[in-house]
């Protein structure tokens, strides 16, 4: 796109300046080019992390950031491109499109280190580190067992009578009416109990049970072509019967990879501990952050401890920035290896020392009860930020790899954020003097 003169208008606008703080041309060089075979091309690489970093940055669906970049100049100048007047995008998936295309072709850990490069010259104090993990939910239910049994009946039962009807055969008979019936009037109960919970599991388990059995006499019969989409969630209620099963017949049992949510399927149950969310159900993410710009250490769907990435954070710090020479985190972090590690480095921690408390503070206490604030305050802070205004408190993506996406750039719109805060401030120290 030209530069003409409303250009210099952009630029002074809140997304000129958020524009700014993002390398938009050195990211695109690490995306292969796309093909829009069948489409017009609306735009490029560039446009389309655009497109992601707006929906981050103004927290709007997919269908409401397209109204707003037909109508709004300034969005289509964030992502280069210019609607003539009359000139409309029709296309309603080309925000979805987008998200997936980067998702299946981009490599986190160069897309970060490109940031961090352009981000450098405007960070001061980075031989500090902070470090905390956090869990970004995703957008589902409240998962319970009966809820997940009820949804894999249901969808069984009506892939049988949908093949049934192509078939021409007829019908298995149940008691659909009778199951959704009691399943309907459980749900209803305001106190449910362990009793009529077990009960309930029950009836769903034979009851799905049979469905499996149902399908299986009638893919022996006929040769039935599934859809890739279909014949996975097919596996995957397989999966689920057996793991209920295990957990019905054995409460106490350990559910290697438990399946928590049918449609999806990678979600696992991350327990916290908290007050009053004991488990939430989506992504822990990993993350350092160094003079108050947050990066992602590690993402996972999977539970795991965060006082083992102590040793991996510090050598990202350090590829990024200069030698770390502080370091801020809670007490998950305090342990032998960890204290072992920074004191070979020279590392200053805030971690409680050993020992008996001595009788007067010395200038290392001071230390520590800086970064402890530190810590408490700013990156704590900065999930909350994350979360209320980025569009990142309930993940809305339909798959792993476009979640994922979404809460990696949802971090890094709010730290170009304070990027762009940062240059708006130098700009006018410049006028000043």
């Amino acid at each position: 796109m030209g530069r003409d003169l409303r250009w210099s208008q952009f630029l002074n606008t809140s997304l000129g300046r958020l524009h700014q703080a993002i390398p938009f041309d050195e990211l695109a060089r690490l995306f292969p080019p796309p093909s829009h075979t069948g489409r017009p091309a609306w735009m490029d690489v560039r446009g389309g992390i655009g497109l992601q970093v707006l929906k981050s940055y103004l927290g709007l669906s997919d269908e409401k950031l397209l109204d707003r970049l037909n109508t709004d100049w300034v969005l289509q100048y964030f992502c280069g491109i210019r609607l003539s007047p009359g000139q409309w995008i029709r296309d309603k998936d080309l925000v979805g499109r987008w998200r997936r295309y980067l998702s299946e072709h981009i490599d986190y850990a160069h897309f970060q280190l490109e940031l961090a490069k352009h981000w450098r010259p405007l960070m001061k104090d980075t031989q500090a580190i902070l470090m905390d993990a956090t869990c970004y939910e995703s957008h589902l239910r409240y998962p319970t067992d009966v809820k997940l049994l009820w949804e894999c009946c249901e969808w069984l039962w009506e892939l049988i009578d949908q093949c049934c009807k192509e078939l021409k055969l007829a019908k298995p008979r149940r008691k659909q009416k009778k199951q959704f019936q009691r399943y309907l009037h459980y749900q209803k109960r305001r106190r449910k109990t362990h009793k009529k919970e077990k009960r309930q599991r029950r009836y769903l388990l034979r009851f799905l049970a049979k469905g499996l059995d149902e399908w299986a006499k009638l893919a022996g019969r006929t040769q039935i072509i599934l859809a890739q989409k279909t014949y996975d969630r097919l596996q995957t209620i397989r999966l689920v019967y057996e793991q209920q099963q295990l957990h019905y017949d054995d409460p106490q049992a350990q559910i290697k990879d438990r399946i928590v949510s049918l449609a999806k399927t990678y979600i696992r149950p991350i327990v916290r501990g908290k007050e009053t969310k004991r488990v939430e159900f989506g992504a822990k993410v990993h993350s350092v952050q160094i003079d108050g710009i947050t990066f992602v250490e590690h993402l996972s769907y999977d539970a795991f401890n965060e006082g083992t990435r102590l040793e991996s954070s510090v050598t990202l710090s350090q590829t990024y920035f200069e030698r770390c020479r502080q370091l801020g985190a809670d007490r998950i972090y305090q342990t032998n290896a960890n204290r072992r590690f920074c004191a070979i480095k020279g590392i200053t921690t805030n971690f409680k020392p050993k020992g008996p408390k001595p009788k007067h503070k010395r200038p290392r206490d001071q230390m520590r009860e800086a970064l402890n604030k530190a810590r408490a305050s700013a990156m704590e802070g900065s999930f909350g930020n994350e979360k209320l205004h980025y569009n990142a408190h309930r993940i809305k993506a339909k798959t792993q790899a476009t979640e994922t996406l979404w809460i990696y750039m949802a971090i890094w719109t709010a730290s170009a954020q304070k990027i762009a805060h940062r240059i708006t401030k130098e700009k006018r120290r410049r006028q000043a003097a």
